[in-house]
């Protein structure tokens, strides 16, 4: 993941609306994430297809990366995910991220961020990511 952007305004509950996109993020299924799962899990994923694991993974790198500078403090609710196609070490996984929806709840900003991970063009993985906004 790339540093924080201190150049761009910090995000906050108003700048989104429901239905914006928000980016798209490129993550290629290399060498470099495969030996960081590695480090973190012990196993190197073998076979052909990478654990779908490593896909929320890059779910939320995307997301990350898309969304920032963020505030601190925001809480990271829940995540729904639903599966397609596999995803086989070296594929490039193209994310889009957009704000699914928004709403205020005892004073605190709650959004829904979808982020969508396909290999060309074949949906690997449909995400949502919920989140308490600190700002």
């Amino acid at each position: 993941m790339s540093g924080a952007q201190t150049d761009l305004p910090v995000w906050v509950f108003d700048d989104f609306n429901p239905g914006q996109p928000l980016g798209n993020f490129a993550i290629t299924l290399d060498d470099a994430h495969l030996d960081n799962w590695t480090a973190i899990y012990g196993d190197r994923p073998s076979g052909e297809n990478v654990p779908a694991g490593m896909l929320v993974a890059a779910m939320m790198e995307a997301y990350l990366n898309t969304i920032q500078p963020r505030p601190p403090g925001n809480i990271h609710a829940s995540q729904k995910l639903v599966f397609g196609r596999s995803a086989k070490a070296g594929d490039k996984l193209e994310a889009q991220v957009s704000c699914l929806s928004k709403e205020r709840r005892k004073e605190r900003g709650w959004v829904t961020f979808g982020v969508v991970l396909s290999v060309e063009g074949q949906d690997v993985l449909n995400g949502e990511i919920r989140t308490i906004w600190a700002r």
